[in-house]
């Protein structure tokens, strides 16, 4: 009995164990987002929607102490960061290199969504894809439908959030959605205003050149 119990012990551990480490892994990528982006505003939403879950609690609680230590201690790094290289950040935003989203309420303003994923994938979503205006919401909901559509037609599928794409002038463009399509990968954005339409439109020629083909989400005419 005792050896049951030291075997369930251990496998316990083990999983806590794992959980961390993936959760280090998780944590160590929205810090370096934070860094990049020289903002601390999505540390806390990024990191529960990544590190939290209910069917691991206790490494959940594990990560959130080790979340608020290094809050703390990058905090004040970001916030100098984000004062001296503040024009900098400004450049990369207006090149399209870094996009930047605030939650908007469109949920009761029946406005949905253009896209030019059909012509580039041969995948066909509703066509009433209603915006919410929090691009966290609208990309879940999106990838969702996409996945959904993808399976249905017995092909492969996964997708990264804030992955890095180097251009040829050797800066590092965060894409907000990455999606692999059988093997064929796709830059994903999201276009709210004229700023991120003019901003697509600048990273759009550049990533094409790397050989990727940009897929918007528009609310606007594109």
């Amino acid at each position: 009995m005792d050896g049951i119990r030291i075997i369930l012990i251990v496998i316990a551990a083990l999983i806590i164990i794992m959980n961390l480490f993936i959760n280090f892994s998780n944590i160590f990528k929205i810090v370096s987002y934070c860094f990049k982006s020289n903002t601390l505003n999505q540390y806390w939403s990024l990191f529960f929607k990544n590190c939290v879950s209910g069917r691991a609690l206790i490494s959940s609680i594990f990560a959130i102490i080790i979340a608020v230590v290094i809050f703390i201690i990058i905090t004040p790094f970001v916030l100098f960061r984000r004062a001296t290289i503040g024009k900098k950040t400004a450049a990369l935003i207006e090149e399209g290199i870094l996009f930047e989203y605030q939650d908007l309420n469109l949920s009761d303003k029946n406005v949905h969504f253009n896209s030019n994923l059909e012509s580039l994938t041969g995948i066909s979503l509703t066509n009433d894809l209603a915006a919410t205006g929090n691009v966290k919401i609208d990309a879940t909901l999106v990838i969702s439908e996409i996945q959904t559509k993808v399976q249905a037609e017995d092909k492969t599928f996964s997708f990264k959030a804030m992955h890095n794409i180097t251009l040829n002038d050797g800066k590092d463009a965060i894409v907000p959605v990455f999606i692999t399509i059988d093997q064929k990968s796709h830059p994903v954005y999201f276009v709210y205003n004229e700023m991120h339409k003019n901003q697509f439109n600048k990273i759009n020629s550049k990533l094409y050149s790397r050989g990727f083909k940009s897929i918007y989400f528009s609310i606007l005419p594109m």
